[in-house]
């Protein structure tokens, strides 16, 4: 018998802890206390990142803390006193602060025109975020901005939690979740899901309606859908989405009675439930359902707003979204590539119907807010991308057997986060913020 020496595999012990990692990373990352712990902590570090960002422009967390968003004359005045007087409002904030602190009540009376000029009215805006905010403050006891805040923080908070579940995992396959939350998070406006904006509340109710969906609780998608529809216009995006998957559902079980047609149209119907909330409101108040189309449009100076701005693009309008200061341009070519390259092999893993509401959340969203911005060269493009999360599944998807291009992608991303888009929106618009923020600390103070 030859005995064959012993040679230690040098490999093994160097792949030992790496395997130990990823084996106890696969037994506990579907876990609640997991989760849990994923979802406080990427949100306790967004709202980290918000506040240094602040201090480059030596902006306290509360800039009033005796003296909360208030108007001296409400029925004058065009925004409320100290309504950014938090880090995390800025922007759009005013606008919902306002109409949650005193609604419609100060519109002239209905007329012929819409009083989109009047001081004390504003109907640029969906107000259901501000009046959500108010009945909040007023059985909380908190201020207006610290409640609306605490709506965005609860709502961000359950949409990382409910990305990590089953539902999400069990289809587009453990690492490529958290691969795909991770590229949510360092995308450029990721830090919206700590602001006193309307995307975290979108953001929840959109991944509420996801898991219903998917667990075919379909009153209950349609419900969270319909909310979402009434919270901003391309939230309209998840109830299409939800229809979408219920007509699919229904053509794949073909049903011989027409009770099923009736009750997948009922269905249909409670998916948009806050958005025909919120027209029926306008036009009794207002006499004109589109309402918020008709004065964004004004107010905004983008009156040709539609499909005929598309074709074709204003090519100044396209240069003017590729420049300064915020590339939503570029942002909008990446988000149409991303999806492209990694949409059939991400989407491809879930059911069929689950396909259609992913689809059509995507399309939908991105061809609302194009359509919509392109008049303003694509403002915000960036922020409502966020909404179009089937992107961050397909990017997941294209990088996970790519480790050098995903390194690069978020590499690319946090540096804009950081340098551009956190920084305009903590500073302001203008040229003295970028140089603030691209100055070393130590040389401004």
């Amino acid at each position: 018998m030859i005995r064959v020496p012993f040679t230690p595999d040098k490999t093994a012990g160097a792949r030992a802890p790496v395997a130990r990692v990823r084996d106890w990373l696969a037994a506990h990352a579907t876990t609640v206390p997991f989760r849990l712990v994923v979802a406080l902590g990427l949100l306790g570090l967004q709202l980290a990142v918000a506040v240094h960002s602040g201090q480059r422009f030596d902006a306290k967390f509360n800039a009033a803390p005796g003296s909360p968003p208030h108007f001296q004359n409400p029925a004058s005045d065009w925004a409320p006193k100290n309504w950014d007087r938090l880090v995390v409002s800025r922007w759009d904030s005013g606008n919902y602060i306002e109409l949650g602190l005193r609604g419609y009540q100060y519109c002239p009376p209905r007329g012929p025109t819409l009083p989109i000029h009047a001081s004390g009215c504003n109907l640029a805006f969906y107000p259901t975020y501000g009046l959500l905010g108010r009945y909040v403050g007023k059985v909380t006891g908190l201020p207006i901005d610290f409640a609306m805040w605490g709506i965005s923080l609860v709502s961000s908070f359950l949409f990382l939690f409910l990305w990590t579940g089953k539902d999400l995992t069990s289809r587009l396959g453990l690492a490529e979740t958290y691969l795909a939350l991770v590229l949510f998070n360092v995308y450029t406006t990721g830090y919206c899901l700590v602001t006193v904006q309307t995307e975290p509340l979108t953001l929840a109710l959109a991944m509420g309606a996801a898991v219903a969906f998917a667990r075919r609780r379909r009153l209950l998608a349609a419900l969270l859908a319909g909310a979402a529809s009434g919270v901003r216009i391309t939230g309209v995006a998840i109830g299409l989405g939800v229809a979408a998957g219920l007509l699919l559902e229904l053509l794949h079980e073909r049903p011989r009675t027409v009770w099923p047609w009736i009750r997948a149209a009922l269905l249909a119907a409670v998916c948009v439930w806050g958005e025909v909330a919120l027209m029926t409101y306008h036009a009794y108040r207002f006499g004109d359902p589109l309402t918020y189309i008709h004065a964004h449009g004004q107010l905004f100076h983008h009156e040709h707003a539609g499909l005929a701005a598309l074709l074709p693009p204003d090519p100044e309008k396209i240069a003017a979204s590729l420049d300064w200061p915020l590339h939503e341009g570029l942002w909008l070519a990446a988000a149409l590539l991303w999806f492209a390259l990694g949409h059939r092999e991400a989407l491809r893993r879930f059911p069929t119907s689950e396909q259609a509401f992913w689809y059509v959340i995507y399309f939908a969203t991105v061809g609302i807010a194009t359509v919509g911005m392109l008049p303003l060269a694509l403002a915000g493009m960036s922020r409502y991308l966020l909404l179009a999360s089937p992107m961050f599944f397909a990017m997941a998807v294209a990088m996970r057997r790519r480790p050098a291009l995903a390194l690069i992608w978020v590499g690319l991303s946090a540096w804009h986060y950081w340098n551009i888009d956190i920084c305009t929106y903590t500073g302001g618009m203008g040229d003295h913020t970028l140089i603030v923020c691209n100055t070393p600390y130590w040389v401004h103070h």
